[in-house]
């Protein structure tokens, strides 16, 4: 590969990871211009929860595509991407099974929408790892920036006139493409084998789970923010939520990108070339989120200090910002543990230690909704235990890790 090639590829790996973070950003940024900060909390809510069930329909289901995908062997790969398809949409249906009831408690605004939103983040999750998983970088950025148009025209042409086309300039082009994707797997895996193996649904159920213990803490913060100081602060984490995960997308598909090496790694060589490659894998994450934050920390302070934007100026808005900055450098820190066990499928222990991190996280979150004065000091408080359950988190994944595989991690 020549080096202007190589450079092209390159530019191309890093647009493709920038593109959730981006895309995310922007939509918010066009909801809260055309719409109102209000609008965009609602909106966020409402996505948030989508997300948080999609972590079950598409999260679960696209660790076992970057596990299985890349070992299918040549002409397999489709077969093996349709039968974790039909996985996920079945747990799709089952995710919306909950949405009427948390609309009518109080927690939703829009369920109908709300659902598609769910199906269409689920098919766009889906296209890209398999996407990641063969390594078609270009088609993924393509198949981006056309997302990325079509949300942008509809809320600027349509937004200020009709609310609901918040939800519907992402629901609707992402749904349509999970349809037209799924046509394709099925014409091109005729004929292959495109049943899952035994325990995949559990496989699946199980890593969604670990990321819901995770992840869908700092998730839940956009909801729980809306409760406690109404609906501008609940647009002001959305907003913070989306500048911190467009820089912090970098490192997490760092880990992702090298997941299908480690995993043949894992398979076929020894412990000391997998000690090896986790790592080299640590000290790159190391590096890179050390000088993102940095980044983080400057940009925040310029649109700061620029002092047109009234969502900026809310009480504690640099505190929070600091505060969630914080808990995903954290989070991320332990990467490479989760990388190993998810090549492995090894899904129990870091359940376990989760779900001890989310009882603390929950018990913390209910005793600050009772105790702390509505406004800011409660969205504060909500932060502050984000990150007292994440670094806690990590250090229990980190000790079991090493007692799980000391020959890789002592």
């Amino acid at each position: 590969m020549s080096g202007f090639a190589a450079l092209m590829r390159r530019g191309e790996v890093l647009a493709v990871t920038a593109a959730p973070g981006g895309q995310r950003l922007l939509h918010f940024a066009l909801v809260q211009t055309i719409c109102g900060t209000e609008a965009l909390g609602r909106f966020a809510n409402d996505l948030s929860i989508a997300m948080m069930l999609g972590l079950f329909s598409a999260v679960g289901w696209s660790a076992l595509v970057l596990a299985r995908v890349p070992v299918a062997g040549e002409g397999k790969s489709a077969p093996v991407m349709l039968g974790l398809a039909r996985g996920a949409l079945t747990f799709t249906a089952l995710a919306c099974l909950p949405l009427p009831l948390l609309a009518w408690g109080g927690w939703l605004f829009e369920p109908g929408w709300t659902a598609l939103l769910l199906a269409g983040w689920t098919a766009y999750t889906l296209a890209r790892h398999y996407g990641l998983a063969l390594a078609t970088y270009r088609a993924l950025l393509v198949l981006e920036t056309l997302l990325v148009a079509l949300l942008a025209v509809g809320i600027a042409l349509f937004g200020g006139t009709r609310g609901w086309m918040a939800y519907a300039a992402l629901a609707v082009p992402s749904a349509l493409l999970g349809v037209a994707g799924f046509a394709l797997l099925a014409r091109q895996a005729r004929g292959g084998d495109a049943r899952l193996p035994t325990g995949s649904a559990r496989t699946a159920a199980e890593q969604a789970a670990l990321n819901f213990v995770s992840a869908g803490m700092s998730m839940i913060l956009v909801p729980l923010t809306v409760r406690v100081a109404g609906e501008g602060y609940g647009g002001l984490v959305a907003l913070i939520g989306s500048l911190t995960s467009v820089l912090l997308l970098f490192p997490r598909a760092l880990s992702f990108n090298a997941l299908p090496a480690l995993a043949r790694v894992v398979r076929q060589q020894g412990s000391a070339e997998v000690r090896a490659s986790v790592d080299a894998l640590r000290r790159r994450l190391v590096r890179m989120n050390s000088g993102l934050s940095l980044v983080a920390i400057v940009a925040w302070a310029a649109l700061a200090a620029w002092g047109q934007r009234p969502d900026f100026a809310l009480a504690g808005a640099s505190a929070i910002f600091l505060l969630q900055l914080a808990s995903f450098y954290v989070g991320q820190l332990v990467l490479p543990e989760a990388n190993y066990l998810q090549t492995v499928e090894e899904t129990r222990l870091p359940l376990r230690v989760n779900v001890l991190s989310l009882l603390f996280f929950v018990v913390a979150c209910a005793g600050v909704m009772a105790v702390a004065p509505r406004g800011v000091d409660a969205v504060l408080s909500l932060f502050v235990v984000l990150l007292g359950a994440t670094l806690s988190r990590n250090l229990l994944l980190r000790r079991a890790v090493q007692r799980r595989a000391p020959e890789v991690f002592a």
